[in-house]
């Protein structure tokens, strides 16, 4: 049966599209421990544990101001899941930044998972890139 409405998306650009789902389904999984995830998930609250993440892991870690900047979303609401994740013992926030809690830092959670998705994608964007390169 045809589309009412056709979409030309090249295999590339559903290939991105497949790995940020994954990759957004990957990370809510990490933001939460086994067995206590929510059912409905909430993609701002992935968010702001992978803006804190990233904060930690280029070593500035950032306050509730900075990861609402770099989100583009009100402070309050960035408040509001930065006290979620740290409710869940995700972040642990030290002279008013955030870091991811200690043991998560050091054990970064479903990384064969990550791997797996990001393969997969680079398997099919990568010749592309390679492409542009010339």
């Amino acid at each position: 049966m045809a589309l009412p409405i056709p979409l030309k998306l090249s295999e590339a650009c559903r290939a991105l599209a497949e790995m940020f789902i994954d990759l957004c389904f990957a990370f809510h999984a990490s933001t939460h421990p086994a067995g206590q995830e929510p059912a409905e998930i909430d993609l701002n609250l992935t968010l702001v544990a992978v803006a804190a993440m990233l904060g930690h892991a280029e070593g500035h870690a950032m306050n509730a101001s900075e990861i609402a900047a770099r989100l583009n979303m009100p402070r309050t609401s960035a408040l509001r899941r930065l006290d979620a994740l740290e409710d869940i013992g995700l972040l642990k926030r030290a002279r008013g930044r955030y870091y991811l809690e200690p043991y998560r830092a050091a054990h970064t959670p479903n990384f064969d998972r990550f791997a797996l998705i990001l393969s997969k994608g680079f398997a099919v964007i990568g010749p592309l890139l390679s492409k542009l390169d010339t």
